[in-house]
C-alpha cells in the first residue's frame, strides 16, 4: 500500500490499524489542528447497549485549535481509572481481556502530558502485541512537512462519523447474543475477542 499521512488516534479503530499495518510507511501528522468529534482523543468500544465512546479529557477542552503536538491531557477526573472500569464492565466476559488488562492499565496510568505521546505509546504497544512491525513516524518536530507522495487518509477511519460505513468481516463480539455485529470498533474490541489471532484478521479482513 502507498505510504500514508494519517492522524493520531486513541486506541484507534480497526480500519485505522489496518491502514497502518498494511502501509509501506505511515507518518502521523502532529502539526495539524486538533479536531473535535474525532478519534484523536476518543475510541468506540462495544457495550451491552451498543457502541460506547471512551474520551480522554483535555486541558483546554474539545474546542481548542492547538496543533496536536501541543494538546495536553487533563487528569483531574481520574479518567484512566474510569476507562479501566468501563473496559472491565464491557469485556470481562471476553476470552482475552485479562491477558491485556494490566498492560493497558499501565499505558494509561503512566500519565503522559501530551495526547500525542499517549497515542504513540499505544501504537508502539499495539505493534508489539499484534506482532506487526509498523513503519510509523511523526512529522518533524519543527517542520510540518510530509512527502507529497504520501496519501492523505486523515479521518478516513473516524468511526464516530463512519462506523457503519466500513466493511469489516464479522468476528465473535461479546454481545452478539443481544445485538448484530458492529464494524470498525476500537482495536481493543478485536484484541479482547480474538487475542493473538487479531493480526491474521487485520491482514485478511477487507478495508
Amino acid at each position: 500500500m502507498q505510504p500514508l499521512r494519517i492522524e493520531s488516534q486513541y486506541f484507534g479503530s480497526i480500519h485505522y490499524i489496518q491502514q497502518i499495518a498494511r502501509a509501506n510507511a505511515a507518518v502521523i501528522d502532529i502539526h495539524e489542528p486538533f479536531k473535535k468529534m474525532s478519534y484523536r482523543n476518543r475510541t468506540t468500544i462495544i457495550s451491552a447497549q451498543g457502541p460506547l465512546l471512551l474520551t480522554v479529557p483535555l486541558q483546554a477542552g474539545r474546542d481548542q485549535k492547538s496543533p496536536m503536538q501541543d494538546v495536553k491531557i487533563c487528569y483531574g477526573q481520574n479518567w484512566p481509572n474510569k476507562h479501566m472500569k468501563t473496559l472491565a464492565s464491557c469485556y470481562r466476559r471476553s476470552p482475552f481481556y485479562e491477558y491485556y488488562e494490566d498492560a493497558i492499565s499501565q499505558l494509561l496510568n503512566n500519565k503522559p502530558i501530551y495526547l500525542v505521546d499517549l497515542n504513540m505509546r499505544i501504537i508502539s504497544w499495539l505493534s508489539t502485541v499484534l506482532k506487526s512491525e509498523f513503519n510509523i513516524s511523526k512529522t518533524n518536530e519543527t517542520l510540518a512537512y510530509v512527502d507529497p507522495h504520501f496519501m492523505d487518509v486523515r479521518d478516513s477511519s473516524n468511526s464516530i462519523a463512519t462506523i457503519q460505513n466500513v466493511a469489516n468481516q464479522d468476528y465473535p463480539q461479546v454481545f452478539m447474543d443481544k445485538q448484530s455485529f458492529i464494524p470498525n470498533a476500537s482495536i481493543l474490541d478485536l484484541l479482547f475477542c480474538m487475542g493473538s489471532t487479531s493480526n491474521i484478521y487485520l491482514k485478511d479482513s477487507g478495508l
